[in-house]
């Protein structure tokens, strides 16, 4: 049994000033952990940098190397063959954390087994070599839509059930997206926890825009094969709509959206604060909420449905209770509908593979 608490990987090209002050802020918050350290063919001031560390580190390091770049998601998936904890964290070398960033993820992941995948608090840096501002921990934890390749914590038997990411993707969001997909076929959830700050820089793109846009594209093609279109729907609830029965509702939403569906519920102000009080306006963050006026609410109604189509040519509107409009907008689908095309998406999709 290993006698660390987490694995935690950093794939390495270059960058060395970077890569130092990820690995500095590392060690100094993260005493009980193993690092490996992945040098994916950087120049010899990067390997040489790594290889001080790895001797600082002793046996708290695995240290693997390649003599060329074979790209960041390889990369990320040899180090995850070589992990021994029952969670490893996948961090950029570009990433700077904070005192108690990791604690929070690891409690979740001990409470909540289907955890699969689990994102810190990602900010934005302001600037290489500088540190985030720690802040207090909040708690909140909230599913999402996929992990980032900043930050991410992925736990063990997850990886030992599905393996790694897809190596023939973006290396980026839709990369991402396919895993959380697969994790939840396989019956693991994605999460983000609010914690200490762990900031982040863009990363530079490499290659020629043609190429990237060709390796999106394609991306996009396979992701919507495996898993279907990520939708949008705009659903409204009368307000005399029973809170329970639109608890009920979400749930059925939340399905939809740990499929990568998006949902935006319009709700008059009863009922957006009785779903504040229960918590069910923080399950995901794909499903938001908005809270209308207490008087001209149909011209508002009619507003927010206008710009989400407007934004989004192939959103759906949804009367939340069936045999109801949605006042001043035509055409709207009643819930029943949207409660069956969930339900044979995921009969379709993401029925579990039989054992052979």
């Amino acid at each position: 049994m290993t006698p660390f608490s987490v694995d935690i990987l950093i794939p390495v090209w270059n960058r060395p000033v970077e890569t130092r002050n990820c690995l500095v802020t590392l060690m100094e918050t993260t005493p009980s952990a193993r690092f490996i350290l992945i040098d994916n063919g950087s120049d010899r001031e990067t390997e040489r940098l790594l290889e001080e560390f790895s001797d600082i580190l002793g046996e708290r390091a695995l240290f693997l190397k390649t003599s060329a770049n074979q790209g960041f998601v390889k990369a990320v998936n040899r180090g995850l063959a070589q992990v021994e904890a029952s969670c490893a964290v996948l961090i950029r070398n570009t990433t700077l954390v904070t005192k108690g960033w990791l604690e929070p993820m690891i409690e979740l992941a001990d409470s909540r087994p289907e955890a699969g995948i689990v994102v810190p608090r990602l900010e934005l840096g302001e600037g290489h070599g500088r540190r985030p501002k720690s802040t207090v921990p909040s708690g909140t934890v909230t599913e999402v839509s996929h992990g980032s390749f900043a930050a991410t914590m992925v736990r063990r038997e997850l990886v030992e059930r599905q393996g790694g990411f897809d190596e023939e993707l973006d290396g980026g969001l839709w990369c991402l997206k396919d895993y959380s997909r697969r994790a939840y076929k396989n019956g693991f959830l994605t999460f983000a926890v609010d914690g200490a700050v762990v900031a982040y820089a863009n990363e530079v793109p490499l290659g020629s825009v043609a190429r990237r846009e060709e390796t999106v594209r394609r991306s996009v093609e396979t992701c919507r094969a495996r898993w279907g279109r990520e939708d949008a729907f705009c659903v409204y609830f009368p307000k005399d709509a029973e809170p329970e029965a639109v608890h009920e509702k979400v749930d059925v939403m939340l399905r939809g959206a740990r499929m990568g569906q998006s949902f935006t519920l319009i709700l008059h102000p009863g009922l957006h604060k009785s779903l504040m009080e229960t918590g069910h306006a923080f399950v995901h963050r794909n499903i938001d909420m908005v809270s209308l006026p207490r008087f001209f609410a149909t011209g508002e109604i009619r507003k927010i449905a206008g710009k989400l189509v407007a934004a989004r040519g192939d959103t759906v509107t949804v009367a939340g209770v069936d045999g109801l409009s949605i006042p001043g907008v035509e055409g709207a689908k009643p819930f029943g509908w949207l409660a069956d095309a969930i339900r044979c998406r995921q009969e379709s999709l993401y029925r579990p593979e039989s054992p052979e």
